[in-house]
């Protein structure tokens, strides 16, 4: 399986364990965006090219240029790429930009740390939740 992850400042996940059963960890392929219009134009002209879309974005909230609120509410209304699972990371603790995100069609929206080790725990968890764990169904 092929794993594609969008993510902006950090340039690679840290898979340092073997798996539940002991196979190997996920090979991932990563994209790295800049901002949120970057992001979305090379999603758009990947399904206009009709290349797969991604396996998973995880996207940042307080993007530059296009924020992540904005971006799900494009990404969502996109004819190929609406069923995408996001996973949202954020800064913001209020109860009201969590909510947002939700309903702008994030899957799931998870506090950001402040240490490299925190965010590889945390993105190693996302990577396995969504590829060992959980079951996709494609509506494509």
């Amino acid at each position: 399986m092929r794993a594609s992850c969008w993510w902006r400042t950090i340039p690679t996940i840290f898979w340092s364990s073997r798996g539940p059963s002991g196979t190997l960890p996920i090979r991932l392929e990563l994209k790295v965006c800049e901002d949120g219009r970057e992001a979305f134009d090379y999603l758009d002209q990947g399904a206009a090219d009709e290349n797969a879309p991604p396996d998973l974005i995880v996207l940042d909230l307080n993007m530059p240029v296009v924020d992540g609120t904005t971006f799900l509410h494009k990404l969502r209304a996109h004819g190929r790429l609406h069923s995408v699972p996001v996973c949202v990371l954020t800064t913001a603790m209020d109860e009201e930009a969590i909510r947002r995100a939700y309903e702008s069609g994030a899957n799931a929206v998870v506090s950001k740390v402040d240490t490299l080790e925190g965010m590889s725990a945390i993105l190693n968890t996302i990577v396995e939740f969504c590829f060992s764990t959980a079951r996709r169904y494609y509506l494509d």
